[in-house]
């Protein structure tokens, strides 16, 4: 049943690279001169002067300058200086300033009052306060580089049809900002239409957007209809949210890579039906890495001695992290267990459940003065096996 067929993804719309943030000091934004030309590099004094304000007023280091001069030249500090006074006035760190400058140079080319403040003017006025902006935009420094009334506007309105105004469109935005500076009408609209075609409702379909809206963006329509199919093949109902969690699970590994996982589970004891049942119940443990999935099922079998049709039939427990949570919770169910604490069998997949409040009221607070191991055992200072 999981044998499904796969095509290739389209390439991500956009991918950034990493940064180099170095801190700025804007006391004095007029131009100071630098003794060195970065890795001894002889440039046009167009280029000098660019590098040097780089460096000296935005805050970047001689190698980053060097790189974003090839994508800018300046003749004059005048407009760079009120780029840099603009984004001051909005509150942007010197540290978010070279963030921004050191991943798009050509923001310094752009124009205070004609382009670059009318999109903080709209983004305000649709619910973002101003720490949002300065967040949003210091993480995601494209914005400042596309139309407004072509770009951001409609992303804007597409959003807003599916997730109506107000704080959730300003979370979703938050979270994934580079929707903004996607034809998301494009690259979502046949899928959306799709999924309502499929009978899935508004609710899911927000929720997907919210939580998983790169299984919208970069999947090819033919590809995501087929993974329609697979999902409601496998009898989960388009009204239930697990609907939307399967999809994106379905669609977040190509086909090797799900059959390497598949094969993966088979080799500690699951049966193909095993692993059905198991994604009917949480597909989210098919998209962890195989490093994460030998890691758990090592020690769920090995050390907690719980066997494959167990752990199968409570998959969440691979979701859980190893270190914080299910090594932390068994070394101090063994040590109550031993001091005789703990009469009735406990259900190690309920232990893990609880929130971690409810945990260390019931299981540490509740005994720590009987037996001070236990907290010792909640902070990993006790010798597992002890």
């Amino acid at each position: 049943m999981f044998r499904f067929v796969r095509k290739t993804l389209i390439p991500i719309v956009s991918r950034r690279g990493s940064i180099e943030t170095h801190s700025c000091f804007f006391q004095n934004l007029s131009l100071k001169s630098i003794s060195t030309t970065p890795k001894g590099k002889e440039t046009s004094k167009a280029s000098d002067f660019t590098v040097s304000y780089l460096v000296n007023s935005c805050g970047l280091s001689p190698d980053s300058a060097l790189r974003a001069s090839k994508r800018l030249r300046l003749k004059t500090t005048e407009k760079p200086d009120s780029v840099l006074s603009f984004f001051k006035s909005y509150g942007f760190t010197d540290a978010q300033i070279t963030k921004m400058i050191s991943f798009r140079p050509q923001i310094l080319s752009s124009s205070p009052d004609k382009t670059m403040k009318p999109k903080m003017d709209f983004l305000h006025d649709i619910g973002f306060s101003t720490t949002d902006l300065t967040f949003v935009l210091s993480k995601n420094p494209n914005i400042w580089t596309i139309s407004i009334d072509n770009q951001i506007v409609p992303a804007y309105g597409f959003l807003k049809g599916i997730l109506g105004a107000g704080d959730v469109i300003v979370s979703t935005i938050k979270t994934a900002p580079w929707l903004l500076h996607c034809n998301l009408d494009k690259v979502m609209g046949l899928k959306i239409e799709a999924l309502r075609d499929h009978g899935v409702p508004d609710s899911s379909i927000s929720a997907m957007i919210k939580h998983q809206p790169r299984r919208l963006l970069n999947v090819h329509p033919d590809r995501f209809t087929e993974a329609l199919k697979e999902v409601k093949a496998l009898d989960f109902k388009p009204s239930s949210s697990l609907f939307y969690v399967a999809l994106g699970s379905i669609l977040s590994s190509s086909k090797s890579k799900w059959e390497e996982k598949f094969e993966l589970y088979r080799s500690f004891g699951w049966s193909e039906d095993d692993i059905i049942s198991a994604f009917k119940k949480q597909p989210m443990f098919m998209t962890l890495s195989k490093d994460k999935i030998r890691g758990m099922m090592d020690f769920l079998l090995k050390e907690l001695g719980l066997k494959p049709s167990f752990i199968s039939c409570y998959p969440q427990l691979l979701l859980y992290s190893l270190e914080k949570t299910i090594i932390p919770r068994w070394t101090v169910i063994r040590v109550l267990t031993s001091h005789g604490l703990l009469i009735k069998k406990v259900n190690f997949h309920s232990i893990c459940g609880l929130k971690e409040e409810k945990f260390l009221e019931r299981y540490v607070i509740k005994y720590q003065e009987k037996v001070p191991q236990v907290l010792q055992a909640y902070q990993g200072k006790a010798v597992i096996g002890d």
